[in-house]
């Protein structure tokens, strides 16, 4: 178990390390390329503030940065995966919402998140709900189609099975094709919260005056990069974190299928 706690450190570690050499040596040019020190010296004062210059304007503001962030992440994300995980599974169990709404869905996801920001801001303005919209309709997409890969592909021997042993034909949607395709939900659910932690930085850069991604933006045109590295680094894990809260209810919900 150590062992491969300390594997887990190595990449992370080592990368640390070359970029210290390359900002040491100045292979490339210093103020492009803070260092280590430097990142962890301006997201100190970001998170806690700056003593010598209270005034500046990322003094101390990284926690309301942060949870204007969460909130509009779990907002948006929740949305689509209601929304998605219920479609997704109507699709792919029921051929007739399949043929209604199957290739309208497969026409809108390779149209970019982007796409839709003009759209969002004169519908919604700049405010939460742009930006919820924004991570809701792009975070759908991965949810919605594992889901239905999920619901399509329920072995046929289990729905034999569950009709000999009496299970209505009513009955078997939500006793054995939820069931079944719950590990391809969580995927889809686990893609989904990744790029929600994405696209609430592109929402936030325009279509919001609060967030990691306004602040980010902000550092650029400041020229900040050791905060433009911090707050990436904040995504990063803000990410990580959701990923693994996922992941430890998927274990337990999942338990009846390992070894399979």
């Amino acid at each position: 178990m150590k062992r491969d706690t300390l594997q887990k450190f190595i990449v992370p570690v080592v990368f640390v390390f070359l970029w210290s050499m390359i900002s040491w040596l100045e292979l490339m040019e210093p103020r492009y390329t803070p260092s280590p020190i430097q990142v962890v010296t301006g997201w100190w004062e970001w998170i806690f503030g700056s003593p010598t210059n209270p005034n500046i304007w990322y003094s101390g503001t990284w926690l309301l940065h942060l949870l204007d962030s969460l909130y509009r992440v779990l907002i948006g994300f929740i949305i689509a995966a209601v929304a998605g995980v219920v479609l997704g599974v109507l699709i792919g169990w029921f051929r007739l919402m399949s043929n209604l709404f199957d290739p309208f869905i497969q026409l809108l996801r390779p149209i970019p998140v982007t796409a839709w920001l003009p759209f969002s801001i004169v519908f919604f303005g700049i405010q939460d709900t742009s930006a919820i919209f924004l991570i809701a309709f792009g975070t759908f997409f991965p949810i919605v189609v594992n889901s239905t890969a999920g619901a399509q592909h329920v072995p046929k021997v289990l729905i034999r099975a569950a009709l000999m042993l009496g299970t209505k034909q009513s009955q078997l949607l939500r006793r054995v094709v939820l069931p079944s395709a719950l590990p391809s939900i969580f995927t889809g659910l686990r893609l989904g919260i990744g790029l929600a932690w994405v696209l609430v930085i592109v929402a936030e850069m325009l279509a919001v005056d609060a967030g990691l991604g306004r602040a980010l933006w902000t550092a650029y045109e400041f020229i900040r990069m050791d905060l433009i590295v911090a707050a990436m680094v904040s995504i990063g894990t803000m990410g990580f974190l959701s990923d693994r809260i996922i992941v430890f209810i998927r274990d337990r919900a999942l338990r009846w299928a390992e070894g399979t």
